[in-house]
């Protein structure tokens, strides 16, 4: 039998057969709702984020952009940039299982996963990371940010590249963007 304190709760000695199915499709739908959460707009990762310009000078800066770097989802480097002989179309597939969910389509780390976070996930594209290599190595402790050494060799290092990647292009965005301030 269920004590006083027990019957306020749903103890299952009170539960008839519909108040259990009830409760346990109840869980059911919850852990639905919560898995739904993580999943939303990432569902297919390979989707190039949206890009809304404010006016006529942005909409021109982002063509240069995406000239020089590509689209998120074929990303390039130019020819003067330490990562252009990058596997970075590689990189891109690693971090879309790894990182996506966290930081985002383009690295702001705008999603409903990182929402949830604290401390937030760092926004790569602001270009302000100070070191990549080591924060994959080992992860960042009592946060969500894990330590990427069980990849290969291979995987590790095109990831790698794929975040260095997304923090130069942020700050090429910057500097494209502050010419207007001048």
């Amino acid at each position: 039998m269920c004590s006083p304190t027990q019957r306020l709760l749903l103890c299952p000695h009170n539960m008839s057969g519909r108040d259990n199915f009830f409760f346990v499709l109840a869980i059911f739908l919850g852990c639905i709702a919560l898995w739904r959460t993580t999943q939303g707009q990432f569902a297919a990762p390979d989707a190039e984020p949206v890009f809304v310009a404010t006016n006529d000078f942005e909409l021109t800066q982002h063509a240069a952009l995406e000239l020089s770097y590509g689209t998120f989802t074929e990303p390039s480097a130019p020819s003067t940039s330490v990562l252009s002989n990058s596997n970075l179309i590689r990189g891109r597939q690693v971090y879309a299982v790894n990182c996506l969910h966290c930081h985002g389509s383009d690295g702001r780390a705008q999603t409903p996963t990182a929402a949830l976070l604290n401390p937030p996930p760092t926004n790569l594209f602001m270009g302000t990371v100070r070191d990549v290599e080591t924060v994959l190595r080992y992860g960042i402790p009592s946060t969500a940010m894990s330590s990427f050494a069980a990849l290969s060799d291979d995987d590790y290092n095109d990831v790698r590249d794929y975040a260095l990647y997304l923090v130069e292009r942020g700050t090429a965005w910057k500097v494209l963007t502050e010419s207007s301030d001048e």
